[in-house]
């Protein structure tokens, strides 16, 4: 059973994007920092080095530990990837705690398509980031759209869009033989409102 005033540590393995996008996320459901810890200093740049600094935050955390630890990564080109999930998958945490994998397929910015747009297809590329392929598409909507600050802000009036196509590109992968594209980030977006709902009842 989950206490009443949970707190979690979310581990991105993008510098800029990712962070800033679940700190908006955090500020806007007027979470404490102390309750959602995106600590700068912990951020891999592939995913085995995202779960690698997730477990060593946990483990030195003593003064009060995390109930659950959100890895955020992507597959991309990412020869560790599946590794990454798999290591995530067989772990059990000391104190209680629960360790997850966010992956997204091939990238994050797959999530913020979601918010204007439902696809299956699959995002590939011949050369370099299969994600350069999800951008392409993203500046249909999003014409200026930059990796960095200030993505949450001009999607957030979208976000049930995006859970609703999450979903249901997620149940559609059930049979599809692939997970390109798919994405986990809307887990995570409701574990937080739903911690932010407790802390108004709380209240």
């Amino acid at each position: 059973m989950r206490r009443a005033n949970e707190r979690i540590l979310i581990v991105c393995e993008g510098e800029k994007t990712e962070p800033d996008y679940f700190e908006s996320l955090r500020e806007f459901l007027s979470l404490h920092g102390a309750d959602v810890v995106i600590p700068e200093n912990l951020v891999g740049n592939n995913p085995m080095s995202v779960v690698e600094c997730a477990l060593q935050e946990y483990k030195e955390e003593k003064i009060d530990r995390y109930d659950a630890v959100f890895c955020v990564f992507d597959r991309d080109r990412h020869p560790d990837y599946a590794n990454a999930v798999s290591r995530i998958a067989a772990i059990k945490m000391k104190g209680g705690g629960t360790l997850h994998a966010i992956p997204s397929v091939p990238c994050f910015e797959f999530w913020i398509l979601l918010h204007f747009v439902r696809t299956t297809r699959p995002f590939e590329s011949a050369e370099g980031s299969h994600c350069d392929s999800v951008i392409r598409e993203l500046k249909k909507h999003l014409p200026g759209f930059r990796k960095g600050k200030g993505i949450f802000d001009l999607v957030k009036d979208r976000t049930e869009d995006a859970i609703d196509n999450a979903k249901k590109v997620e149940h559609f992968h059930e049979t599809s033989r692939t997970d390109n594209p798919s994405t986990k980030v809307h887990v995570l977006v409701l574990r937080m409102r739903e911690m932010a709902e407790k802390a108004r009842e709380i209240k």
